[in-house]
């Protein structure tokens, strides 16, 4: 029973190893002056090219005591949308006959000292009028997509009802429908006010807008007018890794990739080795080399154009993965991608590493390890009242930035080979060992029992 129980108490001294920075890799110093108690990082690239897992828990912080402290991961930040202030732009009325309508009407634009002079003119037998059809817009000068008008009608407490036709033209003979019919209300009644003078449509980028009134609604006249831009999508900066992709000789038109690490890519770049050429691809990847090939996207790339002036085809965006294989095959009707290399780019977002300050300093983050377990916490338990928001991570204390060191070499490939699983084999080696006195025990209890006679009673010496 001692041996079993000497088993036992291993058994969870396994469990309860403490891990150094000698159980892992690679190493990095973090440089933090100060007295904060939460710090956070950008991880390097040379993270991903050195952790085993692709969900980073084999990354520790240890303190200088040797003892690792709590982290966790902030989320990756999404692509953020920037909305741009309004613009006042210059508008000119439309009047003419209602019977033939804002089509009858030849408009001419003139640039004078850098304003807009706009000639209108009635066509052929019209007759002469002056109601109010409609406006021109002149939205030349911001030369970008525009989302929205908000009115300013010329009678500001007056009750307006309409229907609002949105046009768009860059040459004022040729105009496409942007908004059939918007509504435009003000409605005042028991000092309460009803407003919808904002007309939205689809981002549209032209140089001149017209507004017309539908067909039996209330003419509004205007006193100005304001233009939203449409809201530019500002994506966060990402970090790149570029590589040559090379060519499969069993197979023509496909070309593979290592990137030498478990980036969390979430975007793809494909550069053609030959100018003005254009290929129908298929990507595909897989974690390792003994994975099946996976498709993650269908696109054609391009290089057009002379040299200084190119047009190349935009950035891929696919799901996250953390892949570091890839597989590039050609579309052969095209006649190849011709001599040269193709080069390969592959782009992330790093992940945000927040630990918090316990024990003495310098600090030390840790990684690349086949033995460690995911220790990382929620970041909602690591920062007291987190929370996300426009301007940031926002939390009940400030967290200070933290440098990093460069690579060093900690315990080497030796961390990074799989070690034995001492807790299996503890396990399976307590239970056989409890097997075996189990069996011992009732061996020795037998053997002190008496060989039985036939009636069941024991035989005495004296009944001979």
């Amino acid at each position: 029973m001692n041996a079993l129980a000497a088993c036992l108490c291993l058994l969870f001294g396994a469990y309860a190893w403490a891990e150094t920075p000698a159980d892992f890799a690679f190493g990095m110093a973090l440089e933090t002056s100060g007295s904060a108690a939460l710090w956070q990082l950008e991880l390097p690239a040379a993270v991903y090219q050195r952790v085993r897992s692709a969900d980073l828990g084999d990354l520790r912080v240890f303190n200088a005591a040797g003892e690792a402290v709590p982290h966790a991961f902030l989320p990756r930040p999404a692509d953020e949308k920037e909305r741009r202030a309004p613009l006042r732009l210059p508008f000119f009325a439309l009047r003419g006959d209602a019977a033939t309508g804002v089509d009858g009407l030849q408009i001419h634009v003139e640039r004078q000292r850098g304003r807009a002079v706009v000639n209108v003119r009635e066509g052929e037998g019209a007759a002469r009028a002056s109601v109010l059809l409609g406006y021109l817009v002149d939205a030349s000068v911001p030369d970008e997509a525009l989302r929205a008008f908000r009115l300013e009608p010329a009678r500001g407490g007056e009750d307006l009802i309409g229907r609002l036709r949105v046009e768009a033209s860059d040459d004022l003979g040729q105009w496409r429908l942007v908004r059939r019919e918007a509504p435009v209300v003000q409605l005042v009644a028991g000092g309460q006010r009803l407003e919808q003078l904002r007309v939205d449509f689809p981002a549209e980028r032209a140089k001149y807008f017209r507004l017309t009134w539908a067909p039996g609604s209330a003419r509004i006249e205007l006193a100005g007018l304001l233009a939203e831009p449409a809201a530019g999508v500002v994506e966060p900066q990402r970090r790149w890794h570029e590589v040559a992709a090379s060519a499969l000789e069993e197979g023509q038109g496909q070309y593979v990739a290592d990137l030498g690490g478990q980036f969390p890519v979430d975007r793809l770049r494909l550069t053609l080795p030959q100018a003005n050429s254009v290929a129908a691809v298929q990507i595909l990847s897989r974690a390792s080399e003994s994975d099946p090939w996976r498709q993650v996207a269908a696109r054609s790339v391009y290089r057009l154009g002379p040299p200084g002036e190119e047009i190349v085809s935009p950035d891929l965006a696919i799901a996250p993965t953390t892949h570091r294989h890839w597989l590039v095959r050609v579309d052969p009707r095209g006649g190849g991608l011709g001599a040269g290399k193709l080069r390969f780019a592959a782009g992330w977002l790093p992940q945000r590493l927040v630990f918090a300050a316990r024990g003495p300093g310098p600090f030390q983050l840790a990684f690349g390890s086949a033995r460690a377990a995911n220790s990382a916490y929620p970041v909602a338990t690591l920062v007291p009242g987190y929370r996300h928001d426009d301007s940031g991570l926002v939390g009940e204390l400030p967290i200070a930035e933290a440098g990093v060191g460069d690579v060093v070499t900690l315990a080497g490939d030796g961390a990074l080979r799989p070690a034995i699983d001492w807790k299996r084999w503890l396990l399976w080696s307590s239970l056989l060992l409890g097997v075996a006195v189990l069996g011992w025990m009732a061996l020795r209890l037998a053997r002190e029992v008496s060989p039985a006679r036939g009636d069941g009673s024991p035989e005495k010496a004296e009944d001979r």
